[in-house]
Formats: structure tokens, sequence, C-alpha cells
């Protein structure tokens, strides 16, 4: 019997003398360095970098993780305890390890191989694994491990209170989807921040700790539904909560408002933008220590110039309208599609396919492949106005995408160039074409340039042009014609652009030549080539949304354009600047009176031209301004409308202009006009009437108010040719002495800003 007593207490002093090696060797680092306390000290997690509106809204996050750090006081009580009452109930009475929960591990997990008993690690040990991770040790990996975690809980309780503790926790442990810490997962999942959870939404995301996907309240809501019920028992066993608010939270049904603005961000476009400004900006400045800021890591906050409310009432104006014309539209693509250019087109993007590729490669017969892309399967495509799940064959998905319409919309605050709405296609991940920057044939909304061009020139908005149809010998024959076929009598300028008639526009071309039409889109920062054609007069030019709306912006600020800014301000985590955009450089391009005539004009298009539905149907208020566009064959549809203080511009069309309208369905009226017309209604009813939605131009002065005075059309000019012609140059003659009015103004302010600057500069010696 000693034998055996002996042998047993030589056995147990071995395996606790072992026990000790173990952990000694654990401690000095044999199995990899330990983090010390001065490296606990500075515990720095990676933050998302943070992106807002400027009226406040969170639109989106860049990050490497997704993770937003908060403050202990910004945790509901209800989420604290249900953190504690589930994975550590004695968290306020150890010193990181519990040693009575290791026992029962010990005893019930290992020796009685009950695994339902629960792990033994405390909350500092979970926050000690969520900071450094586990290696693999082979045999080891789990007592080393598990040591490591000990030894830096022990740590941690040294160096941080209990609170601080739990806030570690909460911004360190990971919630599925790319998601970490609370914060985010609150945004993710509910759609709040983590100050405003109540105990039932604590509970589902203490509940997912376990086990971050099978209990994801958005994938498996059944699953995180009876875990959420778990936690509320642990809560009312720990004296948390009453019994009978358990019951009721129990019986509630789940309620969550997911948000994943990573794959469904309507502001997606924009945010691409934005990212590549931030990454320029950040490149030119440094950290306090020398190193580089990170826009994926540093948790900076990204403060925009985009108006959400604008944005939002955008968004819905597009999907309602563009819901309604594509059910139109596809009825006409049963007959497009039997076009034998329609067909090539089809054949030749089916051919285009990855999975065309794939197979041609293999050794495929081309019928072969046809028969095997005709093979029906399920996939997510998007369909207006929303992602679905469709059956679909991949030639199904070509035709479906070819016939889809796209729609960008983008407004600017002309008189900052700050970017107000940014729309820049149906949906960033499923097609990520963007069409703010995308050029399309700009059609009859070019035509405020080319008589712009002849106010400069010296014509003025009253002068009679001819409406007769001609055919053009040295342009392959071209006869430009009207869009309602008519012909005859004279426009008046103004009449011209408000009925957006042709014949008047390419004669107003060959009145004032081709330069100063070049000249002023150039001036206007237009970037593609102007041809020397006529049939630049209507807009057969490529064009950009974010051209067009700059270009328009000169005839509401006076003859000026901005250059167009995305970010106001960039700042650190903890509120620091560290850039801001300022005032946005202005560019003359046009004098102040022609402008005040081309805004005037563009005025009577929105009052009795192609455009006033923007009134009579979507009931703007106030004054505004704008042309309507439709490219030949109703492939390209377009609105640029304006007040003194938005800009903003949509397009409607396919990929291909060989796929479009048949009908006038297409127009820019009627398939772009509207998209204008429910942003600005939408934000009427919102109760947000405002400068953007209802504002008033300044009064004409009584010459240019006399200038603008006459009808849109005449049968007969008669003695008009004669007066044309004294009016013409009378204006050349006010555009002379205005010039040399404003350039000996602009001289004086030179002057002035010399000897100011000369002022400061002895004032600031003498100070």
């Amino acid at each position: 019997m000693k034998h055996l007593i002996k042998a047993f207490f030589t056995l147990l002093f071995s395996a606790v003398f072992l026990l000790f090696l173990f952990l000694g060797l654990v401690y000095i680092g044999a199995f990899g360095p330990i983090p010390t306390n001065d490296d606990l000290k500075d515990i720095k997690n990676e933050q998302a970098t943070r992106v807002y509106s400027t009226d406040g809204v969170l639109i989106g996050k860049y990050f490497a993780q997704n993770r937003t750090n908060v403050k202990f006081d910004q945790l509901p009580d209800g989420l604290v305890n249900a953190l504690i009452a589930t994975e550590d109930a004695r968290f306020y009475e150890h010193k990181g390890v519990d040693g009575i929960a290791l026992l029962r591990v010990l005893v019930k997990s290992i020796i009685m191989g009950d695994r339902s008993s629960g792990g033994g690690s405390t909350i500092t040990q979970q926050l000690a694994k969520n900071l450094f991770g586990r290696n693999n040790y082979g045999p080891l990996t789990l007592p080393v491990n598990k040591s490591k975690e000990i030894i830096l809980a022990n740590r941690l309780e040294e160096i941080y209170s209990k609170e601080e503790i739990i806030e570690l926790y909460f911004n360190t442990v990971p919630f599925g989807e790319n998601t970490y810490g609370v914060e985010s997962a609150a945004l993710r999942y509910f759609s709040k921040p983590v100050s405003d959870l109540n105990i039932s939404e604590s509970a589902v995301l203490v509940g997912m700790l376990k086990a971050n996907t099978y209990y994801n309240p958005h994938l498996n809501p059944q699953n995180a539904k009876e875990r959420r019920n778990v936690v509320l028992a642990l809560m009312e066993k720990h004296g948390y909560i009453e019994k009978s608010e358990k019951e009721n939270l129990q019986e509630s049904r789940l309620k969550t408002r997911y948000t994943n603005l990573n794959t469904e961000n309507p502001t997606g476009y924009f945010l691409n933008v934005v990212r590549s400004k931030a990454q320029k900006i950040l490149k030119e400045l440094v950290k306090p220590d020398g190193s580089k800021y990170s826009l994926e890591k540093d948790g900076l906050i990204v403060k925009t110039t985009l108006n959400n409310t604008l944005q939002q009432s955008a968004i819905e104006a597009r999907d309602a309208h563009m819901t309604e014309l594509q059910a139109i539209f596809d009825k006409q693509w049963n007959q497009l599609i039997k076009e034998s250019a329609v067909k090539r087109l089809v054949q030749k993007e089916i051919q285009e396919t990855k999975r065309y590729k794939m197979f041609l490669e293999q050794g495929l017969d081309p019928s072969a492949i046809m028969d095997s892309l005709q093979i029906e399967r399920k996939m997510k495509v998007f369909d207006w106005p929303k992602v679905e799940v469709k059956s679909f064959s991949a030639i199904d998905s070509v035709e479906h995408y070819l016939k889809m319409l796209q729609a960008g919309m983008y407004a600017i605050e002309p008189k900052t160039g700050r970017t107000l709405v940014y729309v820049g296609g149906n949906h960033n991940r499923y097609l990520p074409y963007d069409l703010v920057t995308s050029k399309h044939q700009a059609a009859s909304t070019f035509k405020p340039f080319l008589y712009a061009a002849a106010l400069n020139e010296g014509h003025n908005p009253c002068e009679w042009i001819e409406n007769e149809e001609k055919t053009y010998e040295n342009y392959d024959n071209w006869t430009p014609q009207n869009y309602d076929k008519s012909v005859g009598g004279y426009y008046s300028m103004k009449g011209a652009l408000a009925k957006s008639v042709n014949i008047p526009a390419v004669n107003t071309y060959f009145a004032i030549g081709h330069e100063p039409v070049e000249s002023l889109v150039e001036e206007m920062g237009f970037s593609s080539d102007l041809p020397q054609n006529p049939s630049v007069a209507l807009g057969t030019v490529p064009v950009s949304l974010k051209e067009m709306v700059r270009g328009y912006s000169a005839f509401t600020t006076r003859g000026e354009i901005p250059e167009p800014i995305v970010i106001e301000s960039i700042e650190t985590a903890d509120g620091k600047e560290l850039y801001n955009s300022g005032k946005s450089p202005m560019k003359k391009v046009l004098t102040s009176r022609n402008a005040d005539l081309m805004k005037h004009m563009l005025k009577t298009v929105v009052d009795s031209g192609t455009a006033t539905s923007l009134k009579t149907r979507f009931g703007a208020q106030g004054d505004w301004a704008g042309k309507t566009g439709t490219a030949q064959n109703y492939s390209d549809a377009w609105f640029v409308g304006f007040n003194s203080n938005i800009v903003v511009g949509a397009w409607v069309g396919t990929r291909y202009p060989v796929i479009h309208f048949t009908n006038s369905v297409g127009s820019g009226s009627a398939a772009a006009l509207p998209l204008v017309g429910g942003m600005i209604h939408r934000v009427q009813q919102k109760g947000n009437k405002d400068r953007y939605s209802d504002d008033t131009f300044p009064a004409l002065t009584d010459s240019l108010r006399t200038m603008m005075d006459c009808p849109f059309y005449r049968d007969e000019k008669g003695l008009e040719k004669i007066l044309d012609i004294f009016d013409r140059q009378k204006s050349k003659m006010e555009i002379e002495t205005e010039s040399s009015v404003e350039e000996k103004e602009e001289k004086e302010e030179e002057k002035k800003g010399f000897f100011k600057r000369l002022f400061d500069k002895v004032k600031g010696k003498k100070d």
C-alpha cells in the first residue's frame, strides 16, 4: 500500500513538475514570443474608414477589416449583461482566469466526455485569442494556445480595468461576413448604432459569438431566434432581467433590418470616385511618426459633398420610373430581336462570354457550345428595381443585360462645385460601368452651347432663323429634319431652343462657323474633339453626364463653371482634420450678359417648351430651366435642369445604340426628364422644400428683357431681315463694350489684390 501511495505522489509530483515546466517554457517564449505588458498597453485595432454624406448619414466604409471602435459608455447595459451572463458569469470576480470553470471543463469535458458542458475561457481569455489568434503546434496546439491565453489574460487584467476589457472585447470580436466589432455588427444586422440596441437585439448579437454563421439572423433567422432565447434565459438566471420580461422577449418575433453597404450600396459608384480621390489626397500626407495613412486601416472620417436626401430621392425616382419604362421596352424587344443588326450583336456578345471562350479552347464545336449555353441554372441578376434569383441560361443572361435600360443621374451645386447626386448606374456590383463619366451622343442637350456661341458672335435671342429644309451636298447630301417633320417659316433663337427644332440649329451653325462652337466647349472642359461637320449642331458629339452638367452650370452662375469636388474634409478617428477642400476654383467661360440670356431662354424650355412636364406633371416649384435631348432612333435620352443652386442631369439608354426604343417613349422628355422631375417631387413631398427644390432666378435687366421679347415662331420675316442685321451689329458693339468693361474690372481687381497683398506684407512685418 505504501508503494502505491509513493508511486501516486511520485506520479503526481512529476505531472505537476512537467506542467510547470511546460508553462515555464511557454512563458519564456519557447513556443514563440508572448506580447509584453508594453505591447498590450499599445493595442490598436484596424479600423474601417467611414464615409458620410454632407447631411451626416453613413454612406459607406473602406476597410481591410470592417470594424469601428466604440467606447464602453456607448455600450447599452443590456448588451454588457448579456455578454457576461452568457460567456463569463464570474467576470467581475476573477483576475482573467476562472479556476472553477477550468475545473468544470476538466472534469465534465475531458474526464466525463460531456462536450455540451461549455468552454472554460473567460471573456479576457477570449479577448487574448481575438487579439493575437492561435498558431499550430501539432499535438501541443491546444495546450500551448490555452497556456498563452492564460498568461495574456493575467497580463491584460493587470493593465486594463474590467470596463476597458469589455470595451476591447466588443471592438475585436468577429460577427461574420467580414464584420468585426459590435458597432459594425449593429449597423449590419439592425441598421442602428450599438448605443440604440434593445435587449432582444443585444441577445441576438451575443448569441452569434458561439457560431457567427449558424446563428446569423440574416442567413438563419430561426437558429438566431433559438440562440437569442438561450441568452435571455441565462440573463434571467443570473438576475439581469425578470422572468416575465424574459418570457415576453422570448415570445417576440425576431426583427432585423439588414444593411450591407459593401454589396448592396446605392451610392457604390460615388464611393469608388471618393476612394480614388481620397487615396490621392492621402499620398501627400504623413502621420506624426512619418508613416503613411491607410484608407483601409486607420479609421479615418471622410465627409463628402453628397446630399443624402437628394441622392435617395433620385434613386427612388429612378427605380420607380425605370421599372415602368423597362416593362414597355421589353415588349418592343420582341420586335427588335428580329432585326439582323441586333441578332449579330447578341451573337457577338455570347461569343465574348467566359464560358463560350472556355468551351472553344476545349475544342467544342460552336453548335455544341450554343446547346450547352442554353442550359438553365439559378443565378442572381439585377432586374429593375432589385437583384433577383432567376433560372437563366447563359444566353438568357446576355440578352437580359443587352435589353436592359440603364440610367445615370448627376447633380452639382454650381456655385461651389459640390457633387450633390451621383447615380452612376443601375447597380454597382452587377453593372459597374459608370454612366456619369461614360460618353453618349449629346443630342439636343448640346444646342444651348451652340446658341451660347452664337450670342458670343453677336446674334440675339429674337433673331429670326429660317426653317426651310435643305440638302447639303458637301456633306454627303445630308438633309437635316425637325423632330416633328415640320418645315417653313422662321423661329426666333429663343423659340428654336424652346421647341428644339433642328433646321434652325444647323442654320445657326453655318451662320457663326465651327470655330466659335469648338472654342466654347473646349473652354467648358469637353474632352471629345468636335468634328467640323454641321451635324454637331444636333449633338452628334459624345459627351459625359459630368461634362454636360458642369457646362450647364455656366448658365446659372453668370458665366462661371466650377471644378467638381466630392470630398469636403478628411479627419482622423479622433477628429483631427487632415484635409479640407475649401472653395472650388471657378472658371469664366461666358459673359454675364450672355449667361443670363441663355438662362432665361432655357427657362422658356421648362415654361412652354419640350420640358413643361417638369412643372405640369411633377410640380417643380420656383424657377427652373433646362433642356431635353433625344438622339437619333431614340438611342439616348437626356434632360438637364437647373435653378440657381443646383444643376442636375439624367441620361437613359442601353449599352449599345443599335438597341433602342421604337417610338417617342424613348425621348428625352419621356425617358430622362421623369428622373429629375421625380427627384424634385420627392424632395418636396418629404417636406424638404429648400434652395435645391424651390428657388427663383434674379430678374433680367430691362434691356435684356426687351431683347428677349418676341414670339417663338413667325410664318414670314420681311423687314426683320434688315432689323436682324442692325440688332446683330448692336449686339456685337454691346459685347465688345461689355468685354472691355469686364476686362477693366478684372484689372482693377488685380490692382486691388496687389495693393492688398503688399499692405498685408507690410502690416505683417510691423506686427
